[in-house]
């Protein structure tokens, strides 16, 4: 039997639980950061996405791309398990790596003898479900009512997975607003928190860059309290802190920076320094200024910023729109 699962911290919680660590695979990709472009192989797709993680600062070039390469031929052999369970929370983070485990699975070639699904979302006290925080006897319960993947969900996972990968987001709107992406029951919610990504009509801000001005907004704050301050406001959390602080960074930098730091001499990186808002930050925040950063940035396959034009999402309809 093998478990995939979403990172490291899943991997402790199940193998506290007592599952092998050698029968867990965990992803440990950040799609919805950075190109996923289509058309290309799992192996070709790993090479894209080891070159932009390495560039991000996400690790060494040559190790990401070997954990990938080790991850890929792990995939490539499960077809002959008696099982594969796949493990994935419902937010975004996980969402996105659902759709790539059930597409490759989805080819009958690469299926093993019994494909099976744990969906955590909210737990006993009706908070967000973490798997890496799971005791073992929530392991254990989920794992007994794992449920079979169906043709349906599998049908759904590459119509998804392939629209998320276009070049343009329309065609996994159209999935959204069609109500077919039903037979997942936690994607949905998942894809408008990508959408909510775009940068917005009004601001020109991601809906998390937004929350973390509004958090500055009524007091100074480091980094790193700014990100569980953030995290908080988040009903399903999926954006790491390196990540959320790389978004910091680019806010706090260019020709009209949003946020203002100030460095002590001890003072390493974003996460230590004291942010406040500038009065161009303000100014967004109170709906007298769109940001429009010049930073290359993704959404799956689609390049937001592209020929001049910038896909955003019109909060006030609920959908994507071009300009």
């Amino acid at each position: 039997m093998l478990h995939l699962t979403n990172g490291d911290c899943a991997v402790q919680a199940l193998s506290r639980a007592g599952i092998a660590p050698e029968d867990i695979l965990p992803w440990r990709d950040v799609l919805h950061e950075g190109p996923v472009p289509a058309r290309l192989t799992l192996e070709e797709l790993s090479a894209v996405r080891a070159q932009f993680l390495a560039q991000a600062g996400s690790g060494d070039f040559d190790d990401v791309r070997a954990s990938f390469y080790e991850r890929d031929v792990r995939m490539a052999g499960s077809q002959a398990e008696d099982e594969v369970v796949c493990w994935f929370e419902s937010d975004l983070y996980d969402q996105l790596q659902l759709l790539q485990c059930l597409d490759w699975y989805a080819d009958r070639s690469h299926r093993p003898a019994r494909l099976t699904l744990v969906q955590a979302d909210r737990g006993p006290d009706g908070g967000f479900d973490a798997l890496g925080a799971l005791e073992p006897w929530r392991v254990h319960a989920l794992l007994q009512g794992r449920v079979e993947v169906s043709s349906g969900q599998l049908d759904t996972a590459v119509r998804a997975w392939a629209a998320f990968r276009a070049a343009a987001p329309l065609s996994l709107e159209r999935l959204w607003r069609a109500g077919e992406l039903a037979s997942l029951p936690c994607l949905a919610d998942a894809v408008v928190r990508l959408f909510e990504e775009l940068p917005w009509a009004d601001t020109g801000l991601s809906r998390s860059e937004r929350t973390a001005l509004e958090c500055l907004a009524s007091q100074p704050s480091t980094g790193a309290a700014l990100f569980r301050a953030v995290r908080a406001r988040e009903p399903r959390p999926f954006l790491g802190d390196a990540w959320f602080w790389r978004a910091l960074e680019a806010l706090a930098t260019g020709g009209q920076p949003l946020i203002a730091r100030q460095l002590s001499v001890a003072t390493r990186g974003i996460e230590a320094a004291v942010l406040s808002l500038t009065p161009a930050g303000r100014a967004v925040l109170e709906g007298r200024l769109v940001w429009a950063p010049e930073i290359e940035r993704w959404s799956g396959g689609t390049r937001i910023w592209r020929h001049g034009s910038v896909w955003r999402w019109d909060g006030a309809r609920q959908c994507v729109i071009q300009g």
